[in-house]
């Protein structure tokens, strides 16, 4: 009987001391830019990129794909590395200010002495992966913050190829978000100088 309990005493501290499963965090990432020190830009333009509305469903952080249409399929141990939201936001905001060198872009929310003139509110419907391919759908407003009303708004709807793990779905989340910040289109005067 000693023996039994002492076999099932070693059992349960074995169990106990079996470490959790790895978990790995993905986040999104810009392009990779030139990184060397330019010559002072003026600042014509200064531009919030926010706020970024997503599905509920993607207010998780584990990683996540559809399986049918209708089946959404959380990754075990995958996560992202900040919310998704926030990561729409960071990288949107580095490859404009990137493509835009006269523009100083802030990531939404913004402080109250750094106010911008112009806010892209993105309203993303869409933001999925799949087995074969990925796909975003979102509506970009650019909002005049002075006067308080949508100076152009615009339809993004973008696919591209991808497989179902975490490391391709990041991958390709962050191309299309590339993809999108060069199809942004500044609204007309008086923006534009």
């Amino acid at each position: 009987m000693l023996n039994k309990m002492l076999l099932l005493f070693m059992v349960i501290a074995l169990c106990a001391c079996k470490s959790s499963p790895h978990r790995e965090y993905f986040a999104l990432s810009a392009t990779e830019a030139d990184f060397k020190v330019t010559e002072q830009t003026p600042v014509n333009h200064i531009i919030g990129i926010g706020p970024v509305t997503i599905p509920e469903y993607l207010h998780q952080n584990k990683i996540s794909f559809w399986k049918t249409p209708q089946q959404l399929v959380l990754l075990d141990n995958n996560y992202w590395a900040e919310p998704l939201e926030r990561g729409v936001i960071r990288v949107l905001a580095l490859e404009l200010q990137a493509a835009h060198r006269d523009w100083r872009v802030l990531q939404f929310p913004w402080a109250n002495n750094q106010r911008p003139q112009y806010s892209l509110k993105i309203d993303i419907q869409r933001f999925d992966a799949f087995a074969d391919h990925a796909i975003i759908e979102a509506t970009i407003d650019w909002i005049n913050l002075q006067t308080k009303t949508v100076a152009s708004s615009q339809r993004i709807k973008l696919r591209q190829d991808s497989k179902a793990n975490p490391a391709a779905i990041a991958q390709v989340f962050s191309a299309l978000l590339q993809q999108s910040a060069r199809t942004i289109t500044p609204p007309p005067l008086p923006f534009s100088k």
